[in-house]
Protein backbone atom coordinates (compact mmCIF):
# COMPACT_ATOMS: atom_id res chain seq x y z
CA UNK A 1 0.00 0.00 0.00
CA UNK A 2 1.55 3.11 -0.76
CA UNK A 3 1.98 6.04 1.48
CA UNK A 4 -0.81 8.60 1.92
CA UNK A 5 -0.35 12.02 1.98
CA UNK A 6 -3.81 12.53 1.26
CA UNK A 7 -4.36 15.72 3.42
CA UNK A 8 -1.62 17.74 1.96
CA UNK A 9 -2.30 17.10 -1.75
CA UNK A 10 -5.03 17.49 -4.11
CA UNK A 11 -7.73 14.91 -5.32
CA UNK A 12 -6.32 13.61 -8.08
CA UNK A 13 -2.64 12.61 -5.91
CA UNK A 14 -4.86 10.91 -3.19
CA UNK A 15 -3.41 7.53 -2.51
CA UNK A 16 -0.36 7.90 -4.88
CA UNK A 17 2.83 6.55 -3.98
CA UNK A 18 5.82 9.79 -2.99
CA UNK A 19 7.72 9.11 -6.19
CA UNK A 20 4.28 10.42 -8.30
CA UNK A 21 3.69 13.19 -6.19
CA UNK A 22 7.25 14.07 -6.37
CA UNK A 23 7.19 14.14 -10.71
CA UNK A 24 3.60 15.83 -10.20
CA UNK A 25 3.87 19.93 -11.53
CA UNK A 26 3.84 21.51 -7.83
CA UNK A 27 -0.17 22.56 -8.35
CA UNK A 28 -0.20 18.71 -6.79
CA UNK A 29 0.08 20.34 -3.52
CA UNK A 30 -2.90 21.74 -1.31
CA UNK A 31 -2.93 25.40 -1.57
CA UNK A 32 -0.90 25.41 -5.21
CA UNK A 33 -2.72 26.44 -7.83
CA UNK A 34 -1.66 25.82 -11.79
CA UNK A 35 -1.17 30.05 -12.18
CA UNK A 36 1.46 29.42 -9.13
CA UNK A 37 2.88 26.68 -10.49
CA UNK A 38 3.35 28.73 -13.72
CA UNK A 39 5.05 31.40 -11.75
CA UNK A 40 7.50 28.84 -9.84
CA UNK A 41 8.75 27.66 -13.33
CA UNK A 42 8.68 31.06 -14.72
CA UNK A 43 10.72 32.48 -11.28
CA UNK A 44 12.97 29.77 -10.14
CA UNK A 45 12.55 26.42 -12.65
CA UNK A 46 10.65 24.24 -10.84
CA UNK A 47 8.66 21.49 -12.99
CA UNK A 48 7.84 19.48 -10.48
CA UNK A 49 7.33 18.57 -6.61
CA UNK A 50 10.61 17.22 -6.06
CA UNK A 51 12.18 21.14 -7.35
CA UNK A 52 10.14 22.63 -5.49
CA UNK A 53 11.23 20.88 -2.37
CA UNK A 54 14.69 20.83 -2.94
CA UNK A 55 14.98 24.52 -4.37
CA UNK A 56 18.38 26.13 -2.89
CA UNK A 57 16.28 29.44 -2.84
CA UNK A 58 14.33 27.77 -0.37
CA UNK A 59 16.77 26.20 1.22
CA UNK A 60 18.58 29.33 1.86
CA UNK A 61 16.15 31.10 3.07
CA UNK A 62 15.62 28.35 6.03
CA UNK A 63 18.97 28.67 6.32
CA UNK A 64 19.24 32.10 7.57
CA UNK A 65 15.87 31.99 9.50
CA UNK A 66 17.41 28.49 11.33
CA UNK A 67 20.81 30.77 11.75
CA UNK A 68 18.50 33.57 13.74
CA UNK A 69 18.60 31.63 16.70
CA UNK A 70 20.58 28.97 18.53
CA UNK A 71 17.96 27.06 20.17
CA UNK A 72 17.08 25.16 16.44
CA UNK A 73 18.87 22.01 15.44
CA UNK A 74 20.58 20.45 12.65
CA UNK A 75 17.64 19.01 9.79
CA UNK A 76 20.11 16.59 8.46
CA UNK A 77 21.48 16.80 5.07
CA UNK A 78 20.45 18.61 2.04
CA UNK A 79 18.61 16.24 -0.51
CA UNK A 80 21.81 16.86 -3.19
CA UNK A 81 24.48 15.75 0.03
CA UNK A 82 21.45 12.98 1.19
CA UNK A 83 22.00 11.33 -2.15
CA UNK A 84 25.95 11.78 -2.44
CA UNK A 85 26.47 10.27 1.36
CA UNK A 86 23.80 7.07 0.09
CA UNK A 87 26.87 6.59 -2.73
CA UNK A 88 29.57 6.13 0.12
CA UNK A 89 31.79 2.94 0.02
CA UNK A 90 30.33 1.62 2.90
CA UNK A 91 30.92 -2.20 1.48
CA UNK A 92 34.19 -1.59 1.19
CA UNK A 93 35.35 -0.47 4.87
CA UNK A 94 32.83 -3.71 5.95
CA UNK A 95 35.61 -5.59 4.35
CA UNK A 96 38.14 -4.62 6.87
CA UNK A 97 36.56 -5.12 10.28
CA UNK A 98 39.83 -5.42 12.03
CA UNK A 99 40.84 -1.49 11.23
CA UNK A 100 37.35 -0.08 11.67
CA UNK A 101 34.51 -0.14 14.28
CA UNK A 102 31.54 -0.82 11.96
CA UNK A 103 28.60 -1.74 14.70
CA UNK A 104 27.26 1.05 14.60
CA UNK A 105 27.30 2.37 11.25
CA UNK A 106 29.73 5.58 10.01
CA UNK A 107 29.83 8.84 10.88
CA UNK A 108 29.43 11.32 7.91
CA UNK A 109 29.73 15.33 9.17
CA UNK A 110 29.09 18.30 11.67
CA UNK A 111 28.29 21.90 10.72
CA UNK A 112 27.01 23.80 7.57
CA UNK A 113 26.21 21.76 4.27
CA UNK A 114 23.91 24.65 3.27
CA UNK A 115 26.84 26.31 1.30
CA UNK A 116 27.60 29.02 4.18
CA UNK A 117 30.61 27.26 5.48
CA UNK A 118 34.21 29.32 5.27
CA UNK A 119 36.01 26.67 7.11
CA UNK A 120 36.35 23.31 5.88
CA UNK A 121 37.95 20.90 8.53
CA UNK A 122 39.10 17.12 8.10
CA UNK A 123 39.78 15.12 10.81
CA UNK A 124 39.75 11.94 12.39
CA UNK A 125 36.67 11.16 15.70
CA UNK A 126 33.83 9.24 15.06
CA UNK A 127 34.13 7.15 18.54
CA UNK A 128 31.26 7.13 21.18
CA UNK A 129 30.13 10.56 21.51
CA UNK A 130 29.93 10.89 17.92
CA UNK A 131 28.07 7.63 16.73
CA UNK A 132 25.53 8.61 19.39
CA UNK A 133 24.76 11.94 18.00
CA UNK A 134 25.57 11.04 14.57
CA UNK A 135 27.90 14.25 13.77
CA UNK A 136 31.94 14.15 13.64
CA UNK A 137 34.08 15.55 16.77
CA UNK A 138 31.36 16.18 19.49
CA UNK A 139 33.34 14.47 22.80
CA UNK A 140 36.04 16.00 24.45
CA UNK A 141 38.66 16.32 21.52
CA UNK A 142 35.28 18.05 19.66
CA UNK A 143 34.94 20.93 22.29
CA UNK A 144 38.41 21.35 22.35
CA UNK A 145 37.84 22.28 18.66
CA UNK A 146 34.75 24.30 19.41
CA UNK A 147 37.18 26.38 21.93
CA UNK A 148 39.80 26.72 18.58
CA UNK A 149 36.79 28.48 16.17
CA UNK A 150 35.56 30.40 19.16
CA UNK A 151 39.19 32.38 19.32
CA UNK A 152 38.54 32.74 15.38
CA UNK A 153 34.69 33.66 15.99
CA UNK A 154 33.69 31.35 14.28
CA UNK A 155 29.81 30.45 16.05
CA UNK A 156 28.13 28.45 12.47
CA UNK A 157 30.13 28.72 9.45
CA UNK A 158 32.80 25.45 9.52
CA UNK A 159 31.87 22.23 8.16
CA UNK A 160 33.84 19.14 9.75
CA UNK A 161 33.86 15.61 7.56
CA UNK A 162 35.95 12.60 8.63
CA UNK A 163 39.17 11.00 6.94
CA UNK A 164 37.17 7.59 7.34
CA UNK A 165 33.80 7.10 7.28
CA UNK A 166 33.96 4.90 10.27
CA UNK A 167 35.76 4.78 13.59
CA UNK A 168 39.36 3.21 13.27
CA UNK A 169 41.29 1.04 15.32
CA UNK A 170 44.54 2.19 16.04
CA UNK A 171 47.22 4.80 15.00
CA UNK A 172 47.25 5.94 11.49
CA UNK A 173 49.82 3.28 9.80
CA UNK A 174 50.10 0.22 8.32
CA UNK A 175 47.20 -1.18 6.63
CA UNK A 176 45.10 1.98 7.76
CA UNK A 177 47.13 4.16 6.47
CA UNK A 178 47.41 2.01 3.04
CA UNK A 179 43.71 2.00 2.51
CA UNK A 180 43.61 5.53 3.48
CA UNK A 181 45.26 5.97 -0.10
CA UNK A 182 43.44 3.63 -2.16
CA UNK A 183 40.15 3.72 -4.03
CA UNK A 184 37.39 3.35 -3.29
CA UNK A 185 38.04 5.56 -0.23
CA UNK A 186 40.34 7.86 -1.38
CA UNK A 187 38.33 8.62 -4.72
CA UNK A 188 35.34 9.39 -2.59
CA UNK A 189 37.02 11.20 -0.12
CA UNK A 190 38.46 13.88 -2.77
CA UNK A 191 34.98 14.00 -4.34
CA UNK A 192 33.70 15.30 -0.77
CA UNK A 193 36.42 17.49 -0.58
CA UNK A 194 35.49 18.80 -4.44
CA UNK A 195 31.82 19.11 -3.62
CA UNK A 196 32.74 21.08 -0.18
CA UNK A 197 34.64 23.75 -2.16
CA UNK A 198 32.54 24.38 -4.95
CA UNK A 199 29.45 24.33 -2.72
CA UNK A 200 30.59 26.82 -0.15
CA UNK A 201 32.78 30.49 0.07
CA UNK A 202 35.56 28.34 1.88
CA UNK A 203 39.05 30.33 2.71
CA UNK A 204 40.74 27.26 4.26
CA UNK A 205 41.20 23.94 5.30
CA UNK A 206 42.27 22.66 8.59
CA UNK A 207 43.97 19.33 8.40
CA UNK A 208 43.27 17.79 12.27
CA UNK A 209 45.97 14.86 12.46
CA UNK A 210 48.27 12.96 10.34
CA UNK A 211 45.74 11.00 8.51
CA UNK A 212 43.61 13.91 7.43
CA UNK A 213 46.78 15.62 6.73
CA UNK A 214 48.00 13.10 4.62
CA UNK A 215 44.51 13.02 2.88
CA UNK A 216 44.23 16.89 2.06
CA UNK A 217 48.01 15.94 0.30
CA UNK A 218 46.42 13.95 -1.64
CA UNK A 219 43.86 15.75 -2.71
CA UNK A 220 44.49 17.30 -6.61
CA UNK A 221 42.91 20.66 -5.01
CA UNK A 222 44.46 21.22 -2.02
CA UNK A 223 46.62 23.92 -4.04
CA UNK A 224 43.19 26.17 -4.67
CA UNK A 225 42.52 26.65 -0.50
CA UNK A 226 45.19 27.94 2.57
CA UNK A 227 46.02 24.67 4.15
CA UNK A 228 46.19 24.84 8.20
CA UNK A 229 47.93 21.35 9.35
CA UNK A 230 46.60 21.11 13.12
CA UNK A 231 47.80 18.37 15.78
CA UNK A 232 44.75 16.35 16.57
CA UNK A 233 43.24 17.60 19.91
CA UNK A 234 43.62 14.33 21.62
CA UNK A 235 47.26 14.36 21.40
CA UNK A 236 48.97 13.52 24.73
CA UNK A 237 51.67 16.04 24.64
CA UNK A 238 49.43 18.31 25.85
CA UNK A 239 52.38 21.53 25.40
CA UNK A 240 53.39 20.60 22.12
CA UNK A 241 49.47 20.68 21.16
CA UNK A 242 48.91 24.13 22.48
CA UNK A 243 52.20 25.30 20.41
CA UNK A 244 50.52 24.07 17.75
CA UNK A 245 47.65 25.69 17.81
CA UNK A 246 48.67 29.11 18.64
CA UNK A 247 50.37 28.77 15.08
CA UNK A 248 47.56 27.98 13.55
CA UNK A 249 45.23 30.73 15.33
CA UNK A 250 48.40 32.87 13.88
CA UNK A 251 47.93 31.50 10.34
CA UNK A 252 44.34 31.59 10.25
CA UNK A 253 43.14 35.01 11.80
CA UNK A 254 44.75 36.89 8.80
CA UNK A 255 42.10 34.32 6.57
CA UNK A 256 39.08 33.91 8.54
CA UNK A 257 36.71 36.19 8.78
CA UNK A 258 34.47 36.01 12.21
CA UNK A 259 30.73 35.79 12.11
CA UNK A 260 27.89 37.88 12.60
CA UNK A 261 27.80 39.11 16.25
CA UNK A 262 30.29 36.57 17.46
CA UNK A 263 33.53 38.03 19.61
CA UNK A 264 36.67 36.77 18.37
CA UNK A 265 39.12 35.56 21.40
CA UNK A 266 42.40 37.09 20.51
CA UNK A 267 44.73 35.36 23.98
CA UNK A 268 46.59 32.54 22.96
CA UNK A 269 46.39 29.39 24.35
CA UNK A 270 48.67 28.81 27.72
CA UNK A 271 50.53 25.73 28.49
CA UNK A 272 47.94 23.38 29.66
CA UNK A 273 43.82 23.15 28.45
CA UNK A 274 41.62 25.59 30.83
CA UNK A 275 38.08 25.09 31.48
CA UNK A 276 37.67 28.02 29.09
CA UNK A 277 39.34 26.11 26.16
CA UNK A 278 36.57 23.66 26.19
CA UNK A 279 33.67 25.10 24.13
CA UNK A 280 29.89 22.93 24.17
CA UNK A 281 28.80 21.70 20.74
CA UNK A 282 25.93 23.92 19.57
CA UNK A 283 22.38 22.68 19.07
CA UNK A 284 22.29 23.63 15.84
CA UNK A 285 25.23 21.21 15.27
CA UNK A 286 23.26 18.03 16.54
CA UNK A 287 19.71 16.30 15.45
CA UNK A 288 16.46 17.00 17.42
CA UNK A 289 15.99 14.92 20.34
CA UNK A 290 19.57 14.63 22.01
CA UNK A 291 19.43 15.72 25.53
CA UNK A 292 20.96 19.20 26.29
CA UNK A 293 24.17 17.36 28.06
CA UNK A 294 25.10 15.48 24.82
CA UNK A 295 27.85 17.42 23.82
CA UNK A 296 28.83 19.14 26.72
CA UNK A 297 31.59 17.62 29.04
CA UNK A 298 33.09 14.09 28.23
CA UNK A 299 31.23 10.99 28.42
CA UNK A 300 33.54 8.24 27.31
CA UNK A 301 36.65 6.66 28.13
CA UNK A 302 38.69 3.52 27.17
CA UNK A 303 39.30 0.35 29.43
CA UNK A 304 42.09 -1.58 27.51
CA UNK A 305 43.00 -1.09 23.94
CA UNK A 306 39.80 -2.54 22.24
CA UNK A 307 36.87 -1.35 24.45
CA UNK A 308 35.16 2.16 25.33
CA UNK A 309 32.98 2.41 28.27
CA UNK A 310 30.50 5.58 27.61
CA UNK A 311 28.09 6.70 31.03
CA UNK A 312 25.30 9.36 30.91
CA UNK A 313 25.82 11.99 33.55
Amino acid sequence: MSQSFNDIVTKPYRDKTAQEILHAAPDALKGVSANDAKLLQQAFGINDVRDFAANKFFSRAQTILAGSSTSTYDTGPPLSWDAFFSRAPLAHYEQHPTEFRLEFGPVYYRGRLDGTARLIVLGQDPSVNEILAQRVFVGHSGQRLQGFFRKLGLSRSYIMVNTYLYSVYGQFMGNLKKLSSEAPILPYRNECLDRLLDLNPAQAILAVGRGAQDAVARWPRHSELKVVEMTHPSARDEQALLTNWNNALDEMRPIIEADDNSVVDPLPYGDTFTDEDYTAIPRFDLPFGLPQWHGVGSHARRDGPDKIIWQAP
